[in-house]
């Protein structure tokens, strides 16, 4: 039982938490009639009530020294915040929390009097003294069922807005430079111990992993099946993947009878395959399958874009056993150019293509392509296409703000100048040292007329990438599609265009055609294009369904909204979409739940 709080003490002393018997400083109060703290202000504190648990004890001091220095007008903005600490929740006006789980937050809080407070997280205190004036609470709730709540309550920023005369904005509108703020690495402990859990959202699979050889075993039995159209079965392979993948330990006989056994996901015909590991070192299925003949030509043919399993099987039952069949049975003659393939394409029923529509990508010419597709591309090669591509959007439409995604180097560009900083050090961004293909998610930084110039600009740009001899082909083009709570299926309804990219010659060596995703995002819906563009198959699959089983919310690339009254929550980073969905946060070189 909480006990109640001692008598006060003079502001240079200390007391100990109540609850949890943790340092807490004591800082002078803000008087009523305005008279000292808070720039003079007459209306009462604003008064801030922090939930320890949680917290490290040097971030708690640095919060409550944030506090102080806001009110001694000694923040980043220099104006004087009329802010206090205070030792009751009831007391308080905001509840500043780390936690997101509601029944350890009613171990320090009832939830009847969380549902009369504005609920935060600390980055809604780190942005109010970063801008001088108490911002929003909606964007920085700590809990997405008490959101509303916490917009409701969140206390009046009236006395606290910038006076007449000065240029400071208002803290409603929506920013999207703002927010790109370097994101929290997971520490060695979070890779350790979230192994457990059920969804591969909740756990951190790094690249390459202890068990590696195993993965790629089982791996081998669900690509397998997925080429047969066995997709149930090949579900089952692809999540004991995910799951080993985050598993930290060599798995042993001893390590299989402790812990695996217990893992929820893994069934009993897996765990035999990995018994059978264990004793052989190796899975007789596997050796089997990588062996077969209608393995090796399935996974050759599907490699082709406009191939999948399906058609695999059906060249296959038809005698095709190798590429060079696939090229006599497409007609695709040794030596033959993209030039003259597309003339070939050309018949009384076929009209020529006008020059003002991008070709799209039959099998006949995706053929041809297939070496350049095959040749992974360099980091140096990612830098320089996606440098090249928002130049010509920066003199197409200024202002325009990206991110790297998929496989490739995490980099903010900001070819206009409007921002001054990078999200991420230029790293592959889930640390693969080659790409296949290269991904960029695209926004607007104009914060209120973003969402219209974000609209119809990917096929206005795909064209004119293609006029200028930079796409020579588009493999799926799509227009504007409102975001829909209600839709079910996991195809996100943003602007996409996925082409045959080539840069322009340099003069030295022959340009290779690059597979290049260009992915439209409005400003609200940014940064859940940045994460559902940035991790493995089975990472996305549990985050929609993690979302939808476990928090009642919709989420896909193109938002996140909550299923029962379809509200649509706008997060201001990539860590804030794992806050709105009550997740730890996991780094994009932890996101890498396959083989």
């Amino acid at each position: 039982m909480k006990r109640k709080p001692q008598a006060r003490k003079t502001s240079s002393e200390t007391d100990t938490d109540w609850e949890s018997g943790r340092i807490y400083k004591r800082y002078r109060s803000s008087s009523t009639d305005g008279s000292e703290g808070g720039g003079g202000t007459r209306n009462r504190p604003v008064k801030v009530y922090v939930v320890q648990a949680k917290f490290d004890d040097q971030t708690l001091r640095d919060l409550f020294d944030l506090v102080e220095l806001a009110r001694e007008g000694k923040g980043p903005s220099v104006r004087p915040l009329n802010l206090e600490i205070c030792k009751e929740p009831e007391d308080a006006d905001i509840i500043i929390t780390n936690i997101r789980m509601r029944k350890r937050f009613e171990r320090h809080v009832d939830w009847r009097i969380a549902k009369q407070k504005a609920i935060v997280t600390p980055d809604w205190l780190r942005e109010s003294v970063r801008e001088g004036h108490l911002v929003e609470c909606g964007c920085h709730a700590a809990f997405t069922e008490l959101h509303d709540e916490t917009v409701e309550h969140c206390p009046d920023e009236s006395s606290q807005k910038p006076s007449e005369g000065t240029s400071q904005e208002s803290s409603s509108s929506y920013s999207l430079p703002k927010p790109l703020l370097p994101a929290v690495k997971p520490t060695s402990s979070k890779v350790i111990n979230n192994w457990r859990s059920r969804y591969a959202c909740q756990r951190a699979s790094p690249l390459i992993c202890v068990n590696q050889s195993l993965v790629e075993e089982l791996a081998v039995l669900g690509h397998a099946r997925e080429l047969e159209g066995l997709n149930v079965n090949a579900l089952a392979y692809e999540r004991a993947v995910s799951i080993i993948k985050s598993y930290p330990y060599r798995i042993t006989h001893e390590t299989y009878k402790r812990d695996l056994i217990k893992l929820p996901g893994l069934g009993s015909k897996t765990l035999s395959k990995i018994q059978e590991y264990l004793n052989n070192g190796y899975i007789a299925e596997s050796r089997t399958t990588r062996k077969s003949e209608r393995y090796q030509s399935l996974v050759a043919f599907s490699k082709i874009y406009g191939i999948g399993p399906t058609i695999a099987r059906k060249l296959y039952d038809i005698g095709c056993r190798t590429i060079d069949d696939l090229e006599r049975y497409y007609d695709v003659a040794p030596g033959s150019t993209i030039e003259s393939l597309e003339e070939e394409l050309v018949t009384p029923d076929n009209k020529k293509i006008p020059k003002d529509k991008i070709p799209d990508l039959p099998i006949k010419i995706s053929l041809a392509l297939r070496e350049d597709f095959a040749i992974p591309i360099a980091r140096e090669e990612v830098e320089e296409m996606h440098r090249v591509v928002m130049q010509e959007l920066d003199k197409f439409q200024p202002g325009c703000v990206s991110t790297i995604v998929g496989g490739s180097v995490p980099q903010n560009s900001d070819p206009s100048g409007l921002l001054d900083l990078i999200l991420f050090d230029t790293r592959y961004r889930r640390g693969k040292p080659f790409s296949n293909d290269v991904d960029i998610v695209i926004s607007h930084s104009d914060q209120q007329k973003g969402a219209e110039i974000i609209k119809g600009l990917c096929k206005r740009f795909a064209k004119h990438l293609h006029e200028a001899g930079m796409v020579t082909h588009v493999m799926h083009l799509s227009g504007f599609h409102a975001h829909n709570a209600l839709r079910n299926e996991h195809w996100d309804s943003l602007e996409k265009a996925l082409t045959v990219f080539i840069l322009p010659p340099n003069g030295q060596q022959k340009r290779t055609h690059r597979r290049l995703d260009l992915i439209f995002a409005s400003p609200e819906a940014y940064w859940t294009a940045v994460v559902g563009w940035s991790g493995s198959k089975m990472f996305e699959r549990d985050l929609r369904l993690w979302a939808k089983v476990e928090k009642g919310m919709k989420f896909d690339s193109s938002g996140m909204t909550r299923r029962h009254d379809s509200k649509l929550f706008i997060p201001r980073s990539e860590e804030e979409v794992f806050s709105y969905l009550g997740l730890e946060w996991v780094d994009p070189t932890m996101r890498n739940a396959d083989v």
